[in-house]
């Protein structure tokens, strides 16, 4: 520890803002659970109304600047980070995939369709055969190119600063201001704070969606009861898991973990494929995902719409508050990947393994639906997420099976994400990407992100957190329109030299 805090490799005031944003979390929450949820959401919605068209164009405009830049010939270029592992295919998408959806993809593809169904795009009823359409296609929307865009945004940028600077520090600040004037500093540790506070957010999302799903799904499979304190138990359980992963670094650790999870996931998926209603799921995803093509444009760009502002604003501004923390990590683990692989990979490949998931798992509760087997849109207009999964699986052959894999995946996801998340931050702490970021330090950040999303689930304000992360995406947009300017110029310097 003394080592630790004598290291000039060693940024401190990294390590102190997130201790400190933590604790004014929990204070700001604490203080009125209630009060807090209604202050934080009108502060949001407001900003979503104002800012509707910036979002909306932001996304489409990153994602066409990425693809445009990836069939570039300098994007063939290879990304070289000194002391980082170079990582196979598989094992490249799985970190990719596990680090960027977590424990949110089980928690809602089953279900996202039915919520969608219920908000009723452009005030349709439900006799109109549009309303279903809509219902099934518009989660691929949020879940496909455009979100996986504004994650591979920030890597990007990184890899094209690192061709330029091999040995620069992994934070944002330092990618877009070199400078070290009093006002550079100030301008550098607000966007660390920014950056750092939407990662925090996202750890306390991330754990408070997962934690009720799997507790729900453990305490039914081995009859306990269903409270704080198992999720707790869980939740120290789970610490352990991820802090050894983390510890044991990126091959070692972080890498075989991914694998598990990519495994068990893909075996869940298959199952329900088979056993469930496969000609029914091939023909919904076909469907579906034919008239979200067909629908592309017009998704992107549907403004003045109640929909709109409720749930494509909310998602991409939720994607960007997750993408400092994505692509910060999505470049550590590219090492010897192009370019264009890093870009390309990112997008189509974390989409096509979301799509998957909503095929599976949206098209067997949609199943359910048509058949009257589950009145699903009914069912998550009173009951959580949650209780709802949990029904879903006792209607498939080998339930208590699918519940227990269920379970797992869900814990080896949060896991992975958790992992990645304690490597970021001790990342961005370290001001050389040549150096690997100490041991303790990301097991110090590996605790910080437990403690919060603890606090806060006992204090039932995971709502404040969920509008605290995509409040913090509005700073987040300046930051992007610098950043894709920012790497107009590298291309533009490596194009020519």
């Amino acid at each position: 520890m003394n080592n630790l805090f004598n290291n000039k490799d060693i940024n401190l005031s990294l390590i102190g803002i997130p201790i400190l944003l933590s604790i004014s979390i929990c204070l700001y929450v604490f203080s009125d659970v209630t009060q807090s949820i209604k202050v934080l959401k009108s502060i949001y919605e407001n900003a979503a109304l104002q800012l509707e068209n910036v979002f909306e164009f932001g996304g489409f405009l990153i994602f066409v600047f990425l693809v445009l830049i990836s069939l570039m010939p300098t994007a063939s270029k290879k990304i070289t980070i000194a002391n980082r592992p170079k990582f196979n295919n598989i094992a490249w998408c799985g970190m990719m995939f596990a680090a960027g959806m977590g424990a949110s993809i089980l928690f809602l593809s089953p279900l996202e369709w039915a919520h969608t169904y219920n908000a009723s795009p452009f005030l349709l009823e439900s006799s109109d055969p549009l309303l279903s359409k809509y219902s099934q296609s518009y989660p691929l929307f949020h879940w496909g190119f455009i979100g996986w865009a504004i994650f591979a945004l920030p890597a990007a940028a990184f890899a094209f600063g690192l061709l330029k600077k091999s040995d620069m520090p992994l934070t944002i600040s330092a990618l877009l201001i070199k400078g070290s004037t009093p006002i550079e500093r100030i301008t550098k540790a607000l966007v660390d704070m920014i950056c750092i506070l939407a990662i925090l957010a996202g750890a306390g999302v991330g754990m408070g969606v997962a934690f009720p799903m799997i507790a729900e799904l453990l305490s039914y499979l081995f009859g306990f009861s269903n409270n704080y304190l198992f999720e707790l138990f869980i939740l120290l359980i789970c610490l352990s898991i991820f802090g050894t992963s983390v510890y044991l670094g990126l091959s070692q650790g972080i890498k075989r973990l991914s694998n598990i999870n990519i495994f068990l996931v893909s075996a869940l998926l298959l199952i329900i494929f088979i056993v469930g209603p496969t000609a029914f799921i091939i023909k919904n995803a076909l469907s579906s995902s034919a008239f979200m093509m067909t629908q592309f444009i017009e998704m992107s760009f549907q403004s003045t719409s109640k929909f709109a502002q409720s749930w494509t604003v909310f998602y991409w501004a939720w994607w960007m508050a997750l993408a400092p923390f994505i692509g910060t990590f999505l470049i550590q683990i590219s090492n010897g990947k192009t370019i264009r692989q890093l870009i390309l990979g990112t997008i189509f490949i974390g989409s096509f393994a979301s799509f998957m998931h909503f095929y599976v798992l949206g098209g067997l509760t949609s199943f359910f639906f048509e058949e009257g087997i589950m009145d699903v849109p009914s069912l998550v207009k009173n009951n959580p997420n949650e209780v709802i999964i949990l029904q879903m699986l006792q209607e498939l052959p080998l339930s208590s099976i699918l519940i227990g894999m269920y379970a797992l995946i869900a814990i080896i996801f949060v896991c992975t994400t958790y992992d990645s998340c304690s490597y970021v931050l001790a990342s961005i702490a370290t001001n050389k990407s040549s150096k690997q970021p100490s041991k303790v330090l990301r097991l110090i950040f590996a605790g910080i992100l437990v403690i919060q999303p603890g606090v806060i689930m006992f204090l039932e304000g995971i709502d404040s957190i969920k509008y605290i992360l995509v409040i913090s995406s509005i700073p987040l947009l300046f930051v992007f329109i610098v950043l894709i300017l920012n790497m107009i110029i590298n291309v533009y310097k490596n194009q020519i030299s």
